[in-house]
């Protein structure tokens, strides 16, 4: 599978952002890529509390998906019932909807505000023929989340993200991917933020499951990260140290 993962700046205009998303889909499939992973809210822009739903979205990215050819991971805010949610769609290349995944870990005051948590669901689907799992940015910060879609099988797991911290990328994401033996896409916005004060880190990365840096962004331009991670690699890590085999659950009190 070659990975294509978006470092970009999105605005409040959705129109724009989707011209975006289909220029990334055709760079990505001109370079060969099978899944472009893109930063959190990337069609809205990053703002809680001023972003919501749009119907009118998912059908206009399940066409870049079709035109294109390439599977999509955009995240947009959706309605569940009365509560909205943040969530990331894996759309496949041919334009239909594999899964929904909801935010689980909610970050700071603002989005505790404006949205409601998932569950936990964890959403594993098939992709170039191997399993993606699916978080949500502060979601991968937390070992249990990546785990879980590890548990479930997930070959690679892609995470949409708007944080400002560097070394979130930088310290944590290696040690996700080494310890679960799982490939981690993560796509990070760069620039300013909304509320115009934050900057966006960038940093954007391609790890694979030995946890070897595939590809990293910069901290200050969009770029189009490319990297390539196939089952003889994920083969490959699971032989030196098969981390789900080894584990002992029956022994682990966990509060």
């Amino acid at each position: 599978m070659r990975i294509a993962v978006a470092q970009q700046a999105a605005t409040a205009d959705v129109a724009r952002n989707l011209r975006e998303l289909e220029r990334l889909a055709e760079r990505a499939a001109g370079a060969g890529a099978d899944l472009l992973v893109t930063p959190e809210l990337f069609t809205t822009g990053y703002d809680p509390g001023r972003v919501h739903p749009d119907p009118s979205v998912l059908p206009r990215v399940a066409d870049v998906a079709r035109r294109t050819g390439v599977a999509l991971v955009v995240s947009e805010p959706h309605r569940a019932g009365s509560a909205e949610t943040i969530t990331a769609v894996v759309v496949d290349r041919g334009g239909t909807v594999l899964g929904r995944y909801t935010k689980t870990h909610l970050y700071g005051p603002a989005e505790r505000a404006a949205f409601t948590p998932g569950d936990g669901t964890p959403l594993v689907v098939r992709v170039a023929g191997l399993r993606v799992g699916v978080l949500v940015c502060f979601d991968v910060e937390f070992p249990e989340a990546v785990r879980s879609l590890a548990l479930a099988g997930a070959d690679v797991v892609a995470v949409p993200t708007a944080v400002f911290d560097a070394d979130v990328a930088r310290l944590l994401l290696p040690a996700r991917a080494y310890e679960n033996r799982v490939a981690l896409a993560y796509a990070n916005h760069v620039g300013p933020a909304a509320d115009g004060v934050s900057t966006f880190s960038g940093g954007s990365v391609v790890v694979g499951p030995d946890g070897r840096v595939l590809a990293r962004g910069g901290e200050g331009e969009p770029e189009l990260l490319l990297a390539d991670v196939d089952a003889a690699d994920l083969r490959s890590a699971r032989d030196v140290v098969d981390y789900l085999r080894e584990r002992r659950p029956g022994t682990y009190r966990l509060g």
